[in-house]
């Protein structure tokens, strides 16, 4: 299996360490690439919209961005990892994520994204995982990344050295059990809530060259993007 994980810090404290839990619990014999922020991205997007307009080569980081978005498409697994700031993300993780909003079913969805799996992986001294969760999820679900696993825990300490045991233990449990679930897997298929998003997404690509039509415009890059790949005459990028 081919894994990609994405490191929301460069810290090997917490987050790290339950990160290497759920590797462990996966086995042996992977090919794992992984990438830390904000030393592997260190850019912010400048809203440039190159991405949009031709795709992510041309954006002005794409020394960075590139490379990384390869390996994303080209595992079966991804691991997001972050702790929680301030109730959110890391503000290195969300300005990778910035970078792949073109990626976006809205937009030019790849469709290796809908056979993969991920995990998310996060932490608080309290509470705001949540949050921390979904502000990866968001871009998860919208790639049309097909099951999407959480692994979150209040440790209630900032060192790792500090957390209970008990606590400790309970991440292993966690982390083995969603290991399993991955493994078992032999054909990913997406969950119900990406199928009627791509669905969705597919209405509004025929609205969007509808209207754009009307207004004398040419056919815009996503409406052929979706149409070179037959997802708006009926095939579906899940499906073989």
């Amino acid at each position: 299996m081919n894994i990609t994980v994405i490191n929301g810090t460069e810290q090997m404290g917490c987050t790290f360490t339950m990160k290497e839990m759920l590797l462990s619990a996966m086995g042996v014999g992977h090919n794992i690439t992984e990438y830390y922020l904000p030393r592997d991205c260190p850019a912010f997007c400048t809203g440039c919209k190159e991405c949009f307009l031709r795709d992510i080569s041309g954006c002005p980081h794409s020394k960075y961005t590139v490379p990384i978005w390869e390996s994303i498409v080209a595992s079966d697994l991804l691991v997001f990892t972050s702790p929680t700031y301030v109730f959110h993300t890391t503000g290195q993780m969300k300005t990778l994520l910035d970078h792949y909003g073109t990626k976006w079913m809205a937009h030019s969805p790849e469709k290796p994204m809908f056979r993969k799996q991920a995990v998310i992986i996060t932490n608080a001294i309290g509470q705001g995982m949540g949050k921390t969760a979904k502000d990866i999820k968001d871009s998860l679900d919208f790639w049309g990344v097909a099951r999407i696993y959480v692994v979150k825990q209040a440790l209630f300490q900032a060192k790792w050295e500090l957390v209970s045991d008990k606590t400790k233990a309970a991440v292993k449990t966690k982390c083995g059990h969603i290991a399993v679930k991955i493994k078992s897997k032999k054909r990913v298929v997406p969950h119900p809530k990406i199928k009627i998003l791509f669905h969705i997404m597919k209405i509004a690509q025929t609205m969007i060259d509808k209207s754009e039509r009307k207004a004398g415009r040419g056919r815009t890059k996503d409406y052929l993007h979706w149409k070179e790949n037959g997802w708006l005459d009926g095939k579906k990028p899940w499906e073989d």
